[in-house]
């Protein structure tokens, strides 16, 4: 007589296109029948528990979020639906907790969150930032002094999560620049680093760091605003002119110590309670603390 089958374990997720294809669903979802684990693709325009039940449910919805914020009322009702759902099944594993994924969405919250919980810490810290919300060049002036941001400054979208348009950058050299910001947005010190950005990789406990291209080293003074997009010159075969260090910047650079990287792994996961991570550091290239400049759900 045959056994009788374990219930599958039924795992409904939600991502973009764009994601489906890089981690190749359809093959995943094949695997993962193997393992008679069954792979759900969530409508987000149609009551979730039609579509159910389910264990647990991955997904990406930083976009979403991104959308809900500029008033797209389908990016809303789509959140709105998933966080309905999540309070009404405590029981559903929601990979990761829609509270920690909102914290990362706007960058000041981001910057906020690590400025406090890295306070006593003496060799990890994010860089001095402060939100400028207003075009107005006095008041920006006045934000940037009081919150000790120093020039170069880099002006970054409010919105972290939101497509393209959250990749897109300026580096301001003096007050002139500015103006130069598009606002709303987020300025912060830039931190010398040797044009070398490291990316670490968070799946649970378990944690991989890819070292990338970077901003060469850049300093104060009557410069014109350097404007950029942060995907394109850290990409692995970046070739912008924008990575390539001076002559006179020194290049030894202090070596990444991976017990550093395994303690701002551990205690974003354990603050943020979040599995799925990317975080970005860079290391001082005068100081040798460690700067976190970036943290994003499910990279």
């Amino acid at each position: 007589m045959e056994m009788d089958m374990k219930p599958p374990y039924v795992v409904g997720y939600w991502l973009n296109e764009k994601k489906c294809q890089k981690f190749g669903v359809e093959e995943l979802e094949a695997a993962c029948r193997r393992r008679n684990i069954n792979l759900v693709k969530l409508d987000m325009s149609s009551p979730l528990e039609e579509q159910g039940p389910f264990h647990m449910i991955l997904h990406k919805v930083t976009a979403l979020y991104a959308q809900a914020l500029g008033d797209d009322p389908k990016a809303l009702s789509a959140v709105r639906r998933l966080e309905n759902y999540s309070s009404r099944h405590p029981e559903v594993h929601i990979v990761d907790p829609l509270p920690s994924v909102r914290k990362l969405l706007l960058r000041q919250e981001t910057y906020s969150f690590l400025q406090d919980v890295l306070k006593d810490d003496s060799k990890v810290f994010t860089p001095a930032f402060v939100e400028l919300p207003t075009s107005n060049w006095e008041t920006n002036k006045k934000l940037l002094q009081e919150s000790n941001v120093t020039f170069p400054v880099v002006c970054k979208p409010f919105t972290a999560g939101g497509g393209k348009e959250a990749h897109e950058m300026a580096v301001v050299f003096n007050e002139n620049g500015i103006s130069d910001c598009l606002v709303p947005c987020v300025a912060q010190s830039f931190i010398n680093h040797g044009a070398i950005l490291y990316k670490l990789f968070v799946l649970g406990p378990s944690w991989c760091v890819i070292v990338r291209p970077s901003l060469k080293n850049f300093y104060a003074g009557e410069q014109e605003t350097v404007h950029f997009n942060s995907h394109t010159v850290s990409k692995a075969d970046s070739q912008s002119p924008l990575n390539e260090l001076d002559p006179s910047d020194k290049t030894d650079l202090p070596k990444a110590d991976p017990a550093v990287f395994n303690r701002i792994v551990t205690l974003l996961r354990e603050t943020l309670n979040m599995d799925l991570l990317g975080i970005d550091v860079v290391i001082d290239s005068n100081t040798g603390k460690y700067g976190i400049i970036d943290v994003n759900a499910f990279p």
